[in-house]
């Protein structure tokens, strides 16, 4: 089965496209690939979600439900710094 694909757009300085560029061809790949292909590699490095992870975010989740903790949502923050 595929996996849906979702589209985004990414700005960079010409300096960074040129050297990814030379960085591509080196690798025997387009800018557009070799850019999929290193995002998907980063997204991969040593991410587990490990025992002691889930242990964590159990607690917070625990924590939220008893009030112990408040999150700000990111809406908030903006207005708060006037960004």
């Amino acid at each position: 089965m595929l996996e849906e694909k979702v589209r985004k757009e990414v700005s960079l300085d010409k300096k960074t496209i040129e050297k990814l560029k030379i960085k591509a061809q080196e690798d025997g790949r387009n800018l557009k690939n070799y850019l999929e292909k290193i995002l998907i590699e980063k997204a991969n490095d040593d991410f587990e979600i490990t025992d002691a992870y889930i242990k964590m975010i159990d607690e917070m989740l625990e924590k939220k439900e008893k009030g112990l903790i408040n999150f700000t949502s990111w809406e908030d923050v903006k207005k708060k710094f006037n960004r």
